[in-house]
């Protein structure tokens, strides 16, 4: 097998590992939403997600790549732009409908392209628009299957900012790429998510301070504790590291398209409560995996294209 085909399967496989503990991290968290304050547990997800790769990173690349090797303005604005996205998007669930929250949230990948092709001013591949529009129609299905028999659905105001989420996370990604010179994958999802940690927990602990927040020192539930600590390694650690090779090796924009998949992984997740999925969520999700295969299929014949 060549290279470049091994490079594009270990990416299709990041991004498959991606989808699937993201996906998880969605009922989990509805769980710890009745434990814990937003923020709060935005914060201790990221302080656990942080220790977990730090370990990872010392065992696999020694203490010396623990050391920050970006100017303090970059380590800063990093995860600035990490943390905001946690912030905004968990500000834009709290104010949303969460019914209209998921059908709105079907445009994020093409808020992030669109994002992309601002900052960078790159060309999107060929084949782009065909798989930006199966993935679309895959979120659409998706969507409908928790919209058919509900009735009217509200908007609570916090859609657009669940919806524009997206291009902060799109920015954090470009930027993830850019700002590091020969560093490591892991090194980067270090980095952003050590800075990342320092604004959610000092934004915590002043929240806590003032009242606005409820300390999570009073839930002694170790289940709650092993659920919040496991989805925090496997979706914000992980998550993110395999995250950033998937968008290294396809780009920002084509990564952005597994994103409708992540209601799809929610779905098979959630079976394990006892949840079966609907006609809708098994087709909108076979279409939106359709559109991120017909992708890497592209991928895959422009490189036999290519001389040996």
């Amino acid at each position: 097998m060549r290279h470049e085909h091994r490079h594009l399967l270990g990416a299709f496989a990041a991004m498959l590992f991606v989808g699937a503990s993201w996906g998880a991290n969605l009922p989990v968290t509805k769980v710890m939403l009745r434990y814990f304050d937003l923020l709060p547990l935005a914060a201790m997800r990221t302080i656990a997600a942080t220790a977990a790769l730090a370990l990872l990173l010392w065992i696999v690349e020694g203490s010396r790549t623990l050391r920050i090797d970006l100017g303090p303005v970059r380590f800063l604005s990093l995860g600035f732009m990490m943390s905001s996205f946690f912030a905004i998007y968990a500000l834009g669930i709290y104010y949303s409908n969460p019914i209209s929250a998921a059908a709105v949230q079907v445009a994020g990948p093409l808020v992030s392209a669109l994002t992309v092709r601002l900052v960078t001013g790159t060309r999107f591949d060929p084949g782009f628009g065909v798989a930006l529009g199966l993935t679309l129609l895959g979120g659409v299905i998706l969507s409908t299957s928790s919209l058919v028999g509900t009735g009217p659905v509200s908007l609570g105001g916090g859609e657009l900012i669940v919806l524009l989420s997206n291009a902060l996370w799109a920015l954090y990604s470009i930027k993830a790429q850019a700002w590091f010179e020969r560093a490591s994958q892991l090194h980067r999802a270090y980095v952003a998510s050590l800075s990342a940690m320092g604004w959610l927990t000092v934004i915590s602990l002043v929240l806590v301070a003032l009242g606005a927040a409820r300390s999570p020192s009073g839930i002694s539930d170790g289940w709650v504790w092993t659920q919040l600590l496991v989805v925090a390694v496997l979706a914000s650690g992980l998550g993110g590291y395999f995250w950033n090779i998937g968008a290294s090796r396809l780009g920002v924009a084509i990564a952005s398209l597994w994103v409708n998949l992540v209601p799809f992984f929610a779905v098979l997740w959630s079976m394990a409560y006892g949840y079966w999925p609907n006609g809708y969520q098994i087709v909108g999700g076979l279409v939106a995996l359709t559109g991120v295969v017909y992708m890497q299929w592209r991928k895959l014949q422009i490189m036999n294209a290519i001389p040996r």
